[in-house]
């Protein structure tokens, strides 16, 4: 997928921690922040050469296709992410692309999607010059730890879904739409798709190894990790419990249907006496027994009556009907 246009959010240089004028980015110390919306290669061309960004790395950057990972290249490290987003109003998940370009000096963001706007995340940078100090490693620390408490606040969203279709099946014992519970199971299995990848990236920035990525703040992507981890320990439970739910949903609709077929059934071996006394007396045979009572008729209705009735006590004792 190719974005026909760029927007460029911010374009900042950084410098103990404040923001400085593009002139200070030649400082020891001073690092770039780019924040783009949306991707083209027009636009990303021009800071390829500014930055010397890989060729491949570029590429990842404007397909939006590509799953959670970290690539280790020669000037810099590229991180890829994935969004989510809840939908109150149409309880729909939207999942979107955030790719980091992380160098000695430099961050480039480009983000695909609505979800997780990293203004708010560069404002409160800003109001804690002692976090942007940590230079690039602090705000990819800031933006991958916004990004699972985000993911926290979708689980959260998707339980309340999940727990209505449980009660749904399980209270009432009646079964409940199908298509409401193949939507949010659908949505579980994208969410998962989004964050799952995640966890190798992670990993290797706990273990300290990745380059322009300081060392020192493993630990912090460790606890990051765990949190991650949370998340993808209740999706795959929200996930079971579907399973389990589509599962009794199914049994119930089986059950319904044998309830109406054996009503059905009931029904047809109530009519199945008068219709063939009917038969009988319907053939066109002159010499017919019976044919000249003179109350047969009567006792022949009541007798069908009769026997119709008791069939029905019976399949009603037996909770046929």
């Amino acid at each position: 997928m190719h974005y026909a246009h760029a927007v460029l959010v911010d374009d900042a240089t950084y410098l103990n921690g404040k923001r400085v004028d593009a002139a200070s980015a030649s400082h020891d110390g001073a690092f770039q922040w780019v924040g783009l919306l949306g991707s083209s290669m027009t636009e990303l061309q021009r800071y390829q050469k500014r930055f010397g960004f890989n060729d491949l790395a570029v590429e990842d950057a404007l397909s939006g296709k590509q799953r959670p990972k970290l690539d280790v290249y020669e000037n810099q490290v590229l991180i890829v992410l994935k969004t989510v987003s809840y939908d109150e109003k149409s309880q729909h998940i939207s999942v979107g692309d955030l790719t980091l370009f992380v160098g000695p000096d430099f961050l480039l963001t480009v983000r695909h999607g609505d979800a997780l706007p990293l203004r708010s995340v560069r404002a409160d940078l800003e109001l804690h010059p002692e976090k942007l100090e940590g230079g690039p490693t602090a705000v990819v620390h800031e933006i991958i730890d916004r990004l699972v408490d985000q993911y926290v606040d979708v689980a959260a969203k998707l339980a309340e879904d999940v727990e209505k279709i449980e009660d749904d099946v399980f209270d009432d014992e009646t079964p409940a739409p199908a298509s409401r519970m193949y939507f949010v199971k659908r949505e579980l299995i994208e969410f998962s798709r989004a964050i799952l990848p995640l966890v190798e990236p992670i990993n290797q920035l706990t273990k300290g190894a990745v380059p322009h990525i300081d060392a020192s703040s493993a630990p912090l992507f460790s606890d990051v990790r765990d949190h991650l981890l949370k998340v993808i320990d209740e999706a795959q439970a929200l996930n079971e419990i579907m399973e389990a739910a589509l599962h009794a949903n199914l049994a119930l609709i089986q059950v319904k249907q044998n309830e109406d077929m054996r009503k059905i059934s009931a029904y047809v071996g109530i009519g199945a006496v008068p219709t063939m006394v009917a038969g009988i007396y319907g053939m066109n045979f002159k010499h017919l027994p019976e044919l000249e009572w003179r109350y047969g008729y009567f006792i022949v209705m009541g007798a069908l009556a009769v026997v119709s009735f008791g069939l029905f006590r019976v399949f009603r004792r037996n909770k046929w009907l």
